[in-house]
């Protein structure tokens, strides 16, 4: 599977990654990221071809032009692409992964109790459903 669009892996089954999915979709200024949940036939295919091992439970991917980011390095690069203010955010990159990847690893760990309700990427409008792979 080639990515002619930018791709997002996220976790499927999380209505913390499932409401930012929608927002990156909202607010994507170019209309090219694609998105697909982990347990999804695009996602495995993906995972194969660029030989992902991250645990994709508590890891965004982020594959463009052939280069997959995780974590912080993924978000940041997400914000390029984003309305408004958000490409500012990209300055961060200029802070050790290792250092960003701790501010990630706490939402991450905190993220059930960010958003409890239920969400899924279903209650998105018709508009973005080309956006969505399989």
């Amino acid at each position: 599977m080639t990515t002619t669009h930018p791709v997002v892996i996220f976790d499927g089954d999380c209505s913390f990654c499932n409401r930012s999915v929608v927002f990156l979709l909202r607010n994507d200024r170019t209309k090219s990221i694609r998105v697909c949940a982990s347990n999804g036939s695009s996602a495995k295919r993906l995972i194969q071809q660029y030989g992902i091992t991250e645990d994709l439970s508590k890891t965004i991917v982020y594959v463009n032009n052939n280069k997959v980011y995780y974590r912080s390095s993924a978000v940041l690069h997400l914000c390029k692409k984003m309305k408004g203010a958000y490409p500012l955010a990209f300055l961060f990159v200029v802070i050790p992964s290792f250092v960003r990847d701790i501010v990630y690893n706490f939402i991450e760990k905190h993220r059930k109790k960010i958003i409890k309700k239920e969400y899924t990427c279903a209650n998105v409008t018709s508009k973005f459903r080309n956006r969505i792979l399989d």
